[in-house]
């Protein structure tokens, strides 16, 4: 398997389109007696949270016992999967799709009633998202089940470590587009220290508003004008119209939009705090005149990172700045953008290379903060999660940068990095609670 792809594991008379994967059957995440979650993995075993030889960091553990609780676990709002975890084996579903669509709502219901069917036990448990309003949450607070809400980025850290067998402490770096945070912010670039079913949020991207709330996702200007406002303050908008709207230089911002955009930050009007890595990757596409708008999930960042790959050699990152400030990592990157929006347009050709400049900064701050997180609470391992390690450039770039530093990366390699792998975090952090 290689690394960012997506396996499916179809339980019985699902509609699986993955060849050669028998309905019904399961698929081993961490083989007994195995460091690597895929060495030895054949297709048509099951999923062991706590294999018997597995290199777990709580000694005296007995595989199974934290695991004892039958968890239903339903995952995200898109992307959707569900697991159901029992005695230490769980069973992830096929892809379900995004929820807000009512023939995807459909099939994960039906999911979840073939999965426990497939399993023979009705669970004790439910585990969910933290977000109050997405319909996976809202479907388990109606099933009359104890509830185990579960942080986005804690579950994606968590079903890390249920893949590859490991109790923690692990330092989790979790980047992805969006996530509700204990805060009520927008999470979405994380350093947390994970084990077994506890989290501790260490430190995070430095927070910048996302205006405009899901438009944001799709309008790559809105994150781009959040991120040069955060750098340059006052003389933003005058350096906005420098940079980038002069000159025909301009991608379809309406000074209207931009104005409205200032007052939504001033007044806090449906401007929340995010520290999401998803939209920097969509503000630098906008900046770099590779994406408008996404039209689809994550063109702009897939957009980005063809750029980067064009370009071939060495290149050294922009400025960051990663710190750490009593025992909390502080991470911000108002210096790079102080460094790239003076290049923007200057010359088309330059793109690749500034691309792959972005990408080694991104590499190297997360990096640094793991670095700062695990080196003073002595642990060895990193964690790597989120639909940012989609990216196989940054996957990579990460990795090399964590074992060039002595630490052991661990990364998901039978199970969803994105959202897909939610039900399997929330089911391992679940089975813990109940314990």
């Amino acid at each position: 398997t290689e690394p960012g792809r997506y396996i499916s594991v179809a339980p019985a008379n699902s509609r699986c389109s993955t060849a050669g994967t028998e309905p019904g059957r399961y698929i081993s995440v961490a083989p007994a007696s195995s460091r690597c979650p895929t060495a030895g993995t054949e297709p048509g075993r099951y999923i062991s949270v706590a294999p018997a030889n597995s290199r777990c960091s709580t000694a005296g553990t007995e595989p199974g016992r934290y695991v004892g609780r039958r968890i239903l676990a339903v995952g995200g709002e898109l992307k959707s999967t569900v697991c159901l975890l029992n005695r230490g084996e769980a069973t992830l579903s096929e892809h379900l799709g995004d929820l807000t669509n009512p023939a995807a709502y459909r099939h994960f219901v039906q999911a979840i009633d073939r999965l426990k069917q497939l399993a023979g036990f009705e669970p004790e448990a439910i585990a969910c998202d933290l977000h109050p309003r997405y319909l996976s949450t809202e479907y388990a607070h109606r099933c009359g089940l104890p509830i185990v809400a579960v942080q986005h980025h804690h579950a994606h850290i968590a079903s890390v470590m249920a893949e590859w067998g490991d109790l923690g402490p692990v330092i989790g770096l979790s980047c992805d587009g969006t996530g509700y945070g204990t805060d009520g912010a927008t999470w979405g670039c994380e350093v947390l220290l994970c084990e077994r079913g506890d989290f501790e949020r260490i430190g995070h991207l430095e927070y910048f508003p996302l205006v405009g709330g899901d438009l944001a996702a799709s309008e790559t200007w809105r994150p781009a004008a959040a991120l040069v406002r955060a750098a340059f303050g006052d003389r933003w908008r005058g350096v906005w119209s420098d940079a980038l709207l002069s000159g025909g230089r301009g991608r379809g911002t309406p000074g209207d939009d931009v104005a409205v955009f200032e007052r939504q930050v001033l007044r806090g009007i449906n401007a929340q705090p995010t520290s999401s890595l998803g939209r920097v990757f969509d503000a630098v596409a906008f900046l770099l005149g590779l994406c408008d708008r996404n039209r689809h999930e994550a063109e702009a960042a897939v957009a980005v990172e063809a750029a980067a790959a064009e370009h071939v050699g060495p290149v050294t990152p922009f400025s960051f700045a990663a710190d750490a400030v009593g025992e909390r990592v502080v991470v911000s990157l108002v210096p790079m953008i102080r460094e790239l929006v003076p290049t923007c347009g200057v010359d088309k050709s330059a793109v690749p290379l500034l691309a792959a400049r972005f990408h080694e900064t991104i590499s190297q701050m997360l990096a640094t903060s793991a670095r700062l997180a695990a080196t003073p609470r002595g642990v060895a391992r990193v964690a790597l999660s989120g639909g940012c390690f989609a990216n196989r450039l940054l996957l990579a770039r990460v990795v090399e940068l964590l074992e060039a530093d002595g630490f052991t990366a661990l990364y998901q390699r039978e199970v969803p990095g994105g959202d897909g792998g939610l039900a399997l975090g929330q089911a391992f952090v679940a089975a813990w609670r109940q314990s």
